[in-house]
């Protein structure tokens, strides 16, 4: 029996007085140990310390559970701060019949009637101890506070080794409806946490690290099995061919709308378009009539990171067809990038492009770190071998290694991009070979050199939300700068979206990207989408979002120059690309300029136009009918109906019910 076995009313009460059990976790990201967690019980006290660095980021938690003889909390407190280092002081108990709660993001009192509360800002034993609950719950489901219903499904037992040859049997369960897809928690024969996570960031026991690589192959089994499921009933391919009459078509190529117009698919590709009734129709075919909705092709983020299977159902429910990853796993990227061309699962097009950083405290989520020119060169060389495309460098990566990295990436064919590393500033990066450059906090951190030391570190955010407002983008300085990225043909991916969380919301604001959709994600999901800003205060919000004003300036400022942009989200899939495309619009881009680099702008970038991007006879059949003319509104993006990918049609509702996303 572990030291820490789930204990009943009565051994707590027998150990009341006796000295406190603790169990002990390793933080990992990339599978680098970055943390810490310990749980200590003391009593009917269960007391966790959870702290870990993710680039200067990184929750510092301590949590405090009482636990009532049926599962449920009695009470539980969360204080220190959150990932972005905001303060977290949070509570819930239940006192003469009310279950009360205050957080960052709300507050509520109800009655307590059996329901399992979940905090705003929590450690990983949280969802062992709803885990726990459930397990003894009739049904293997309870209600939860504020809001919602959890399941828990049970997978399968697995026995696995550590150090000095210690050995666990260990469970697999999956706790489903408190987000979008399920929640893997592996626990012990006594019912205590022993891993839970993903391949970019996990919480092992300790002493059992090595044993994280079986556990996530094992959990990834189960997942997919139960999204395979989805690909055999979400899509379908038309017996001949598909003919699409009546649309509004946008025509990326000469970037206009074309009312009135036909496009026939034959197999995964595009045999012809044209005005309705100019194309013959074979016989059999399939008609659908767009009834002057718009037909686009599908859409590119160029800013992704595919770190779990669902997020293919919802990248491809948004009309997102192509993603190009930019630091994912390498085993598991490729594998599931596999699954998603086959139709094992759902998903769009992946391209890859490969992380590289340096190592250090600051270091990225990676596995692939270099520090001499050797090194830098053989990652390059496995990377285009394995048929990646781009490189992206990291933050931590020496300056000195940048030219030996491009000079090798552009030898094999591959661009180069990413964060501008420590020590350097985006003028210097440009210089130095790169090709793109990650995140418009990065083009705002180039006329604030005095810090560049720095930007591998929080200062990377909290500069330029501090002193962005200040910059005058009409100044020489900028002036000249934007004409350099013309001149040099440097694009850009601002990800606008995530910086306006960010920089903008306080801690009763949602989200801006997932505001529209917040009423169809599952309940606990969506008060998660509060409370994700950076500033501690009023005064400081005030600063901030008069820096974001500046940021969405300056991307506006690029484009008009002639800078080439690429969109990508850096988020939750879909609606993030989806807010995006919006927040180029604020920045003062026409929607047909929007459209055009969201689609074929995309695939030229990324070099796959003559297969892509655009609606055109001979090309992919990847292309999306949208409810409304996304050419007036940029908006209307997120009213798709039909996706079609590699002439495989998907209803965009059904592949959002799949993952629990509600019509």
């Amino acid at each position: 029996m572990r030291k820490l076995a789930f204990l009943t009313a009565t051994a707590l009460a027998v150990l009341a007085g006796s000295p406190a059990a603790a169990e002990d976790y390793t933080y990992l990201i990339a599978d680098r140990a970055s943390g810490t967690m310990k749980v200590t019980q003391q009593g009917q006290e269960r007391s966790v310390a959870y702290s870990y660095n993710d680039r200067g980021r990184g929750h510092e938690l301590k949590q405090i559970f009482r636990i009532s003889s049926s599962g449920l909390l009695e009470s539980t407190s969360v204080t220190g701060v959150d990932y972005l280092k905001v303060p977290v002081d949070e509570a819930f108990a239940v006192k003469e019949g009310k279950a009360s709660w205050t957080s960052r993001v709300d507050a509520g009192s109800v009655p307590a009637k059996g329901a399992f509360y979940i905090a705003h800002q929590r450690t990983p034993e949280h969802w062992a101890a709803l885990a726990r609950a459930l397990r003894a719950a009739p049904g293997q489901s309870l209600d939860l506070l504020p809001t919602g219903r959890a399941r828990l499904r049970r997978h399968g037992d697995l026995e696995v080794s550590g150090d000095g040859g210690a050995r666990e049997k260990v469970t697999l369960y999956a706790i489903e409806g408190v987000g979008v897809g399920a929640t893997p928690v592996w626990l012990d024969s006594d019912g205590e946490l022993f891993f839970t996570g993903a391949s970019w960031a996990a919480t092992v026991r300790k002493g059992f690290e090595k044993a994280a690589a079986t556990l996530l192959a094992e959990q990834g089994k189960f997942l997919s099995a139960a999204l395979a499921d989805a690909a055999k009933t979400t899509g379908r391919r038309p017996a001949t061919a598909l003919l699409i009459r009546n649309a509004n078509l946008f025509d990326a190529k000469s970037t206009s709308m074309r009312a009135g117009t036909s496009v026939l698919i034959r197999g995964n590709r595009i045999e012809a378009v044209g005005l309705d009734g100019a194309i013959t129709v074979p016989a059999g075919a399939e008609i659908i009539d767009a009834g002057g909705k718009s037909l686009l092709p599908g859409l590119w983020d160029m800013h992704v990171h595919v770190g779990q299977d669902w997020a293919g159902l919802v990248y491809l429910g948004a009309g997102v067809t192509s993603v190009r990853d930019l630091a994912g796993d390498t085993d598991e990227l490729m594998a599931r990038r596999k699954r998603f061309d086959s139709g094992e699962l759902v998903g769009p097009r992946v391209f890859m492009a490969g992380f590289i950083d340096g190592s250090g405290p600051m270091a990225g989520p990676s596995k692939v770190l270099a520090g001499t020119p050797e090194e830098i060169v053989r990652h390059v060389n496995r990377y285009a071998d394995l048929g990646y495309e781009q490189i992206k460098l990291y933050s931590s990566l020496k300056p000195e290694l940048v030219p030996v990295a491009a000079k090798a990436a552009h030898a094999r064919g591959m661009r180069v991009s990413g964060h501008i590393p420590a020590g350097m500033i985006a003028a210097d990066a440009l210089k130095a070979g790169f090709d793109e450059i990650q995140h418009a906090n990065f083009v705002m951190l180039n006329f604030f050199p005095e810090v560049a030391a720095e930007t591998h570190s929080m200062k990377r955010l909290t500069v330029p939300a501090e002193r962005g407002a200040g910059l005058d983008l009409q100044s020489p300085e900028v002036r000249s700068f934007i004409a350099e990225l013309k001149a040099k043909d440097i694009v850009v991916d601002p990800t606008l979206s995530i910086f306006e969380v960010q920089f903008t919301a306080g801690p009763k604001d949602p989200t801006p990207g997932l505001m529209p959709v917040l009423h169809r994600l599952p309940p606990l999901m969506a008060r998660g989408a509060y409370g994700n800003g950076m500033a501690a205060g009023e005064a400081q919000l005030a600063q901030y979002r008069a820096s974001w004003k500046k940021m969405v300036a300056m991307v506006g400022e690029l484009h008009r120059a002639g800078v080439r942009l690429v969109p990508g989200s850096d988020g939750f899939p879909g609606f993030t690309l989806h807010r995006e495309l919006e927040l180029w619009a604020e920045a003062g881009i026409p929607n047909l300029d929007i459209l055009r680099a969201a689609t074929l702008g995309a695939a030229s970038v990324n070099k796959h136009d003559k297969e892509l991007g655009s609606i055109e006879a001979g090309k992919l059949a990847d292309l999306v009918l949208v409810d409304g003319d996304p050419s007036k509104a940029i908006s209307d993006v997120r009213k798709t109906q039909l996706v079609i990918k590699d002439g495989v049609i998907f209803d965009s509702e059904a592949l959002y019910a799949q993952v629990g996303i509600r019509p």
